[in-house]
This record gives structure tokens, sequence and C-alpha cells, in this order.
């Protein structure tokens, strides 16, 4: 015999336990590597701005469905393919009182955490490994734009700012004449 409290048991578990609201599936964009890189750019001899472009080898951006606001983004950069424009700069760059390319043929960049910051703004912190060694790394990214091309593909196109010590990389050559600390434009045009 079924008693009074039984029954409310039973009708509060049925309304608690309805059909399950399935979650919301995440989406995986690849980076476009024709339009996708990192710029560079130190001061040298407290005056002039070296600025340097390094392409991105590959790129991963996942959002969640419908949203575009990255919950990750992972991205491979192929420092042995950097210039500034001055093939004489760039090989002493590559050298190993810089990037070391020979031993160090790219960098890498993971995201941690990320988080909405305003509309199509948001804040990611991740690790950059280069040279062998890790550091924590903070970036100011934006979705700049969305868009499908004539494929029908969707293209999400971000961009984000952040700075990094060279020293804490092991670059320390030239420490007098070239500048510490490095910013970092990075633009990730992904497809989806």
């Amino acid at each position: 015999m079924l008693t009074i409290s039984t029954l409310r048991l039973c009708a509060l578990t049925a309304a608690f336990s309805g059909p399950a609201v399935p979650a919301l599936a995440d989406v995986v964009w690849s980076g476009d590597r024709a339009h996708s890189n990192v710029t560079l750019s130190v001061s040298q001899m407290l005056v002039a701005k070296i600025k340097g472009t390094i392409p991105i080898a590959s790129a991963t951006v996942v959002t969640a469905d419908g949203s575009t606001l990255p919950l990750k983004v992972d991205a491979l950069l192929d420092s042995a393919a950097m210039t500034t424009h001055d093939p004489r700069r760039d090989a002493d760059l590559r050298s190993d009182k810089f990037f070391d390319v020979a031993r160090f043929p790219t960098i890498t960049f993971a995201s941690e955490r990320i988080v909405a910051t305003g509309p199509d703004h948001f804040a990611i912190e991740g690790e950059l490994t280069m040279r062998g060694v890790t550091r924590a790394l903070a970036l100011d990214g934006e979705l700049t734009g969305v868009f499908a091309d004539t494929h029908g593909r969707r293209h999400a196109r971000y961009v984000a700012r952040g700075r990094f010590r060279r020293s804490d990389y092991g670059m320390v050559y030239a420490r007098g004449i070239v500048g510490n600390d490095v910013a970092l434009d990075i633009v990730i045009e992904a497809v989806n």
C-alpha cells in the first residue's frame, strides 16, 4: 500500500527526472594558414621598432555550438619560416642567439582558460612554449568578424595581443641593443 509521502516522492522524482536536455556540441574550427600569422615587434636601440612575422602552421579553435566565443585555442607556429624581410637579420634571428630554429623549429601555444570580457572580447590564459621553455602567457582576444565563403563554409576571424620577455626563453643576446619586451599580434582566421 502506497502512503501519501511515497506518492509525493514519486511525483517529485518524475518532475525532476524528465528527458535530459542534450548538451550543445563543441565545434572545431581549423586555422586558415593563408590568413593566419603572428607579428612580433621589439625595440632596437630604444628607438626603432623591429617587426617580424611568423606563419601559423596549424591552429584549432573550439567553440560551443551556436557561439563564436572560443572555449579553447591551440596554435603551432613555424619559427623556421619567420621573416623581417631582411635576410641578414632573419638569419641572425633564426640562429642560436635568438630562436635557435635548427633545434626548435616550432613554437606552440595552448590555452588553459578563456573568459568573456565583453561582447566579442575575451581573455586567454595559456602556455607558450619556445626554445624548449614553457611559460604562462596572457592574451587579450577579440572576434572581429564571421562570414561565409563562396563554398558556404563559415569563417571566424580572431585577433589577440600579448607580451613576453625574450629572456624568459633564454634569448639574452644583445640585451643592451635589442629590447627584452616582445609584443605579439596574432591573427587566426578559422574555418568551420
